[in-house]
């Protein structure tokens, strides 16, 4: 049995104990003391993180009387100082603490039941029995929540049985037996709990909601909670001067600037989009002209590009093939690879398998497709006029 510490004293950082067992797993070395501050994950709340002989502990886990902490070195046996992340350990009480207080909050403000919770690394989530939430009950919520915080009631804990339940005015039933620790907040609430919680609502310091979803029918609110809070704050603060600058307007007319940029951008795309066809179809016509037939009974036209606009090579390409009596080859070079495109009118009797190993192992290129487009990329943008002599030979010989 582990002498659990962390229930005695949450403030506790450091502790010393004796090493009773190391096993190595495949998830690290299992190690169990006979006494130990590291709180395992449980309750929904994550394991501490922290340091056991200054070899980091990776996870905690309980396991009927026994805590097992996980780390990558091997301990040994003996005496073991251990150290907790407390700026960790203290994120995450105010996660869980602040989550107690939105639960209840929850049930006050709209009978909202709390079915599911999680602590994230960046925000936490309470995922409650109904499809919605008006935004006028989160706000509620929210209001609601951070007046009980500041009132700075006492966060006690209580241990029962489950015959004595009654006494108590739990939010929720429990179906645990033996020993059973509850968790109250002052007058507010009172849940049945393993985590780790502060003494005064005072330490959660802020919660604000951030958003909502739909997950299996039901309602997820995400919460940013105690310093979490702050810094989405400082972050949003941040944003909006920036944005302030770049629109050159307040914020509140931010969503009307950005609605008539993107009606603008709209506009302009669609401006560019009739460009490029122009463009393309006269690159195109250039192109038909002034490559001949050789006499295969269709033109062979070979084209190189540096770096030009995918978008509008596939527009030229397409142009090409379109037309009657055409077999065309166009590569577009980079620093580091060269594009290849081969296509042909459908009135072409063309076979790409014929030609595909001679081509592309001159640019050690790969790629397939199918009549009357292939396409694909090579490594040697060195070889690409190689490559297009190549293809006029197997075409125009």
């Amino acid at each position: 049995m582990t002498d659990k510490l962390y229930y005695r004293d949450i403030d506790k950082k450091e502790f010393n104990a004796e090493i009773l067992e190391a096993v190595k797993e495949k998830k690290g070395w299992r190690v169990v003391l006979d006494k130990t501050c590291f709180f395992p994950e449980g309750g929904g709340q994550p394991a501490d993180k922290g340091w056991l002989k200054d070899i980091p502990v990776t996870d905690v886990q309980k396991e009927g009387d026994l805590i097992y902490h996980y780390l990558a070195e091997n301990p040994g046996t003996g005496a073991a100082a251990g150290r907790i992340d407390f700026d960790h350990r203290r994120d995450f009480m105010q996660q869980h603490t602040g989550q107690h207080i939105l639960s209840g909050a929850l049930w006050k403000i709209g009978g909202y039941k709390t079915l599911a919770v999680h602590m994230g690394e960046d925000y936490t989530t309470i995922e409650i029995e109904a499809p919605d939430i008006p935004e006028k009950d989160v706000i509620a919520v929210e209001e609601m929540a951070n007046r009980v915080i500041n009132r700075d009631l006492q966060v006690s804990i209580v241990e029962t049985g489950h015959s004595e339940l009654h006494r108590f005015p739990l939010r929720r039933p429990t179906d645990l037996k033996g020993k059973i620790r509850l968790v109250r907040i002052g007058d507010f609430d009172c849940a049945a709990c393993g985590g780790l919680h502060f003494k005064s609502t005072r330490e959660v310091e802020l919660v604000k909601a951030i958003g909502v979803e739909k997950i299996r029918g039901n309602a997820r609110i995400a919460w940013k909670i105690g310093g979490r809070a702050f810094a989405d704050y400082r972050e949003k603060d941040k944003i909006i001067t920036a944005l302030r600058t770049v629109l050159g307007t307040k914020e509140d007319m931010f969503a009307q600037k950005a609605q008539e940029l993107q009606e603008e951008i709209v506009t302009y795309k669609r401006k560019c989009n009739q460009l490029e066809n122009r463009l393309a179809e006269t690159a195109a016509q250039n192109l038909f002209e002034g490559q001949q037939d050789p006499g295969a009974g269709f033109r062979v036209i070979t084209v190189s590009w540096q770096d030009e606009d995918a978008n509008l090579t596939k527009k030229i390409l397409k142009n090409l093939i379109n037309r009657e009596k055409v077999v065309v080859c166009a590569v577009n070079v980079t620093a580091d690879r060269v594009q290849w495109s081969i296509g042909c009118s459908a009135d072409v009797d063309f076979s790409f398998d014929g030609i595909k190993d001679d081509l592309l192992s001159i640019i050690d290129g790969r790629g397939g497709g199918r009549f009357p487009l292939w396409q694909g990329a090579g490594a040697a943008p060195d070889r690409a006029g190689d490559f297009l002599k190549k293809f006029r030979e197997l075409h125009c010989s």
